[in-house]
């Protein structure tokens, strides 16, 4: 049987003090992975120092989902990432961000059940 989804936000990096302590979804692009240490940039360009669960190889550039808690404007500790088949996926990052915004801005319009 399938475990669910804890529930969690689709945000992007200058959403991240403002969901400080819950479950969030955020895509970034790899910059360096070091140990347990994942730098990385959002969607909207916001650097950020992601701690993670395990090794991680992704190449530099690549796109990367991470399901994780945000503490503070900056630094999220993964529970989970994604690899989405490295650097040479288009990705679109603009639509992202809009829907992120969509999403966490106009609640009436996307409701769940």
């Amino acid at each position: 049987m399938m475990q669910p989804f804890d529930p969690r936000s689709i945000i992007n990096g200058s959403m991240m003090k403002q969901f400080a302590g819950q479950t969030v979804s955020i895509m970034v692009r790899v910059e360096s992975v070091a140990g347990s240490t994942l730098l990385a940039n959002s969607t909207d360009n916001q650097k950020l120092r992601i701690n993670l669960p395990t090794d991680l190889d992704a190449a530099q550039g690549a796109w990367v989902e991470v399901i994780g808690v945000p503490h503070g404007a900056d630094t999220i500790r993964a529970k989970e990432v994604i690899e989405f088949g490295g650097e040479d996926i288009d990705f679109d990052a603009d639509g992202y961000n809009g829907a992120a915004h969509l999403m966490n801005n106009v609640k009436s319009f996307y409701r769940s059940g």
